[in-house]
């Protein structure tokens, strides 16, 4: 950054029926300790009043005060001065739909919207830790284009469950042999300019395919080997479930994904078979 502004990021939290645990997503992205953010909720036709927690929480945002103490003046006194709770230098945008579109179109409405010069999701149900995206900035600034990070894996409660630590960038580990990025993902967003959104050919594996073709494209991987990303699994089925994972989710994760590492196996033996030429 160079002592310059910081790039605006766009973070992007599709959600659908996840609104017990929305507020926390949002307060871990506006609570990052990164200056540049917009924050854009796409809302997918949600029936458990998703709609009405995000309006209360636009007011929160806009509203609430924290009275700490400030000092003890002369006479003993302890004085109180009121502050605005949240930070007010977020944008935040509602994609509010009556509608259910589907996670994929979701996520393209919302990456459609952004304006910052990397982007990202965060899942309605999952949260970032506060340092997040000051560490995974500095790694893109160095000219890669995706920066991926490790997770911990958090049940309704938030305990932590077990890491997911990431391999270091490998074409094989992270892509021929299954998907390995994990879902800690910043990236420039210019590569929607060049390859479009989210393919709706994929419903739940979508993240596989689209990362698959920035990598065909060339694209350049940087691992930043920290916990900075909390995953949640739900204890009760249906919970928090995003409509991509009913109707045998599962196993069209399965299907879609072995056709992606299908391809990146093949992409893989192109480019060997090119290079012994």
């Amino acid at each position: 950054m160079n002592g310059g502004k910081a790039p605006l990021v766009s973070v992007i939290v599709p959600t659908y029926n996840q609104g017990h645990y929305l507020r926390q997503a949002l307060d871990s992205v506006m609570f990052q300790d990164y200056p540049e953010i917009e924050i854009i909720i796409s809302n997918f036709g949600s029936t458990d009043g998703t709609s009405d927690i995000i309006r209360d929480y636009l007011n929160t945002v806009k509203t609430e005060h924290v009275d700490p103490v400030s000092h003890m003046a002369e006479d003993g006194t302890v004085v109180r001065l009121p502050k605005i709770a949240y930070p007010q230098n977020r944008s935040i945008t509602v994609l509010d739909s009556t509608e259910n579109i589907g996670g994929t179109a979701a996520y393209n409405e919302g990456f459609q919207k952004a304006t910052g010069t990397y982007c990202m999701y965060l899942v309605g149900d999952d949260y970032l830790l506060p340092n997040a995206l000051s560490e995974l900035v500095p790694a893109l600034e160095t000219g890669v284009d995706v920066a991926y990070a490790d997770m911990f894996v958090v049940n309704d409660q938030g305990h932590i469950l077990h890491h997911l630590e990431k391999p270091d960038y490998d074409f094989a580990a992270c892509f021929a042999q299954w998907f390995h990025l994990g879902v800690c993902r910043l990236y420039r967003r210019e590569w929607h300019d060049r390859l479009g959104f989210y393919s709706t050919d994929f419903r739940n594996a979508n993240d596989y395919d689209f990362m698959l073709r920035l990598a065909e494209a060339g694209a350049l991987f940087k691992r930043v080997p920290k916990v900075l990303y909390c995953t949640r699994i739900h204890e009760k089925s249906g919970e928090g479930e995003t409509a991509n994972w009913r109707d045998n989710g599962y196993e069209n994760l399965l299907r879609e994904s072995k056709e992606c590492a299908q391809r990146a196996r093949n992409h893989l033996s192109r480019t060997e078979a090119e290079d012994e030429r």
